[in-house]
């Protein structure tokens, strides 16, 4: 079970893409997912590559994302999850179920003192 901490901790572990997208093992998730999820990958780069989810609706803002955006593939046991900044989208193994969940937005600035400005504002004394 993926519960709200697992999820925080993912964020918190993958705040950036990998340095080489090739350690994300694409291919491998794509395979996995072959059997409930069409997927393809429209290029051999994968810097420029971009997957789309064939038996999603042509409108759904899930349907396609470049490669270049995932910031980590991470295998569960019943779910593939593409990490993402602001998002994760969970890819069921079992069957054709996809679910999102949004990053909340946090306020890196909510310090116990009230100063509303920036740290490096508070650094220089701005």
């Amino acid at each position: 079970m993926i519960t709200d901490a697992v999820i925080q901790e993912i964020y918190k572990k993958h705040k950036r893409p990998p340095k080489d997208l090739n350690d994300l093992n694409l291919p491998e998730a794509l395979y996995i997912l072959r059997p409930y999820h069409n997927m393809t990958i429209d290029s051999e780069d994968l810097s420029k590559a971009e997957v789309t989810l064939q038996d999603m609706e042509e409108y759904s803002p899930f349907r396609r994302f470049l490669v270049r955006s995932l910031h980590a593939i991470l295998h569960f046991d019943r779910y593939v999850a593409f990490v993402f900044r602001s998002h994760i989208l969970f890819l069921s193994k079992n069957n054709n179920d996809l679910q999102v969940h949004f990053h909340p937005e946090v306020d890196d600035d909510d310090d116990d003192d009230g100063d509303d400005r920036s740290w490096l504002r508070r650094l220089l004394g701005f």
